[in-house]
């Protein structure tokens, strides 16, 4: 089984909690720039991929499109997405799959496909925005929320023997295109986990524009969204560190 699928399953639980937290990076952060950038989504058919818990395919479905389906590999947080679903009334679907191969669960062309923080678990970044690009009708646009690649070259260097990063490992490596492994915020300070790494990859600047441009989608727009300058008074350090290193990059793309 996909390592990365097993990981997430364990980890679905604490990861929802810690992110729907009031003052989480996804609502406090990602969210309000996505907001700008996005098209008018009434009546439209949306692809949330790599959707996790659903949060921001339940965002998106304020909008009002007709149809919106969320994709993901890790049945555990597909489990909670569907709960979610079920409880609020919610009209999203949610369906198992490998978000790098989207395209073999997209049967007809939609008009947007939005992902958040999925990238960097994908190794073939060639692969995902072909599949995307594959995925969209002419004309139809995607919003990607990717991990900063400033961030992501910040990740440790996943160790041989499979052992524990050191805090000065976290610095930055940009062009070091080893596989990385970290202990993940939501599970830092959660007595239920132990001894839990999560792996990823570090995808570069030129990583991305590539894998974009290749799969002939244009870029419209990148942005760095910034913590809340109310941050500033309630918690400066939480600031302070976006200052020093973005976390997010988003990217607005279309199909021509």
């Amino acid at each position: 089984m996909n390592e990365i699928k097993i990981d997430w399953n364990s980890m679905a639980k604490a990861y929802e909690e810690f992110n729907n937290a009031e003052n989480s990076y996804s609502y406090c952060i990602e969210w309000p720039c996505i907001k700008e950038l996005l098209p008018d989504l009434k009546g439209k058919v949306v692809v949330d991929l790599g959707c996790g818990t659903g949060i921001f395919t339940f965002l998106l479905e304020k909008s009002e499109p007709a149809k919106i389906v969320g994709i993901d590999l890790s049945e555990e947080m597909l489990k909670i997405a569907k709960e979610k679903a079920d409880a609020d009334g919610s009209k999203s679907e949610f369906v198992q799959h490998d978000a790098a191969t989207c395209k073999e669960v997209i049967e007809e062309p939609v008009d947007f496909i939005f992902s958040s923080t999925t990238s960097h678990y994908i190794e073939n970044l060639k692969q995902l925005f072909e599949n995307v690009a594959k995925s969209l009708k002419e004309g139809g646009e995607c919003i990607f929320s990717v991990i900063n690649p400033v961030y992501s070259a910040m990740y440790p260097v996943e160790h041989e023997d499979s052992s524990f990063p050191e805090d000065d490992e976290w610095n930055v490596r940009y062009m070091d295109k080893a596989m990385r492994a970290y202990i993940q915020p939501w599970l830092e300070y959660n007595d239920d986990y132990e001894n839990h790494l999560s792996k990823s990859y570090h995808h570069t600047f030129s990583d991305y524009v590539n894998a974009i441009v290749g799969a002939g989608l244009t870029i419209e727009k990148v942005c760095e969204p910034m913590a809340p300058e109310e941050w500033k008074e309630t918690q400066i350090y939480r600031y302070e560190s976006f200052v020093e290193n973005p976390v997010y990059m988003i990217i607005k793309m279309k199909k021509a």
